[in-house]
């Protein structure tokens, strides 16, 4: 099934990418009677952008836990792959942050600005405060955001310590930050959702040819008014290792 059920799903993603980069080609050409609904239409065609592209990738998502996300959260989550983006797409309706090269990358470019994604360049220090700005605006607007605080890829056995400087986002607007963890549930080791020490083609090939893939999200509860960002980042950071390593021993 390997290669054949690679086209047919390569031909399915690219129409449906198409159609919604058309769709958000309209959205950002009708004027929106406020800020706020310009987003929330975003928002909503963003979800289902996500959803449709689990269906042809046979993503089947189990959503668990406590937490609850209101509008204007802050949701911080492991980072495995290219996977976590349709996963977090599908079960939340929220704005992505994501790092500066996929907004220079070819097609996804395109699609990731009409999506109102909100880049971050970590080489350039001085760009820091502008991004913290712009999930603040979000979530001001009572748009969710979602950040992935390791700030890379990860073979998916551990947490990477979390960056702390967009939790200021959150500090700033007085919004909880909630703990999603994310797991794949599949016979590969790493996971076949790793883009960990492979290229991005051989990454997406393997996404491709593979005929299922089981992933669960784990909601924890938030937490809400603390100031210090590097606090927040600690906590969220050992709330979802602690859960994380606990379900690999199992």
């Amino acid at each position: 099934m390997g290669y054949p059920l690679a086209i047919v799903r390569t031909i399915g993603i690219v129409l449906t990418y198409i159609i919604f980069g058309l769709i958000g080609l309209g959205l950002s050409l009708i004027f929106f009677s406020s800020r706020e609904s310009h987003y929330r239409g975003i928002i909503f065609f963003t979800r289902l952008w996500a959803q449709c592209s689990c269906f042809w990738l046979n993503i089947r998502i189990s959503r668990i836990g406590e937490g609850t996300v209101s509008p204007g959260s802050l949701i911080v989550a492991n980072h495995v792959g290219t996977p976590d983006i349709f996963v977090m797409g599908s079960c939340f309706p929220a704005f992505f942050v994501s790092k500066a090269e996929i907004g220079r990358w070819p097609f996804m470019s395109w699609l990731s600005r009409l999506g109102a994604t909100i880049f971050v360049d970590r080489n350039r220090k001085q760009q820091v405060r502008a991004t913290i700005d712009q999930i603040r605006q979000r979530i001001e607007a009572r748009c969710s955001v979602v950040l992935f605080p390791e700030a890379q890829a990860t073979d998916g056995t551990d947490i990477l310590p979390f960056k702390s400087s967009h939790f200021e986002a959150a500090v700033q607007t007085d919004q909880p930050v909630v703990p999603v963890i994310i797991r794949y549930h599949d016979e590969n080791n790493p996971s076949i959702a790793c883009w960990y020490n492979i290229n991005f083609l051989t990454h997406i090939i393997r996404l491709l040819k593979c005929p299922r893939l089981d992933v669960s999200v784990e909601v924890l509860p938030s937490f809400e008014e603390e100031k210090d960002r590097r606090v927040l980042a600690r906590k969220s950071h050992e709330a979802i290792r602690e859960k994380f390593l606990a379900s690999i021993e199992k």
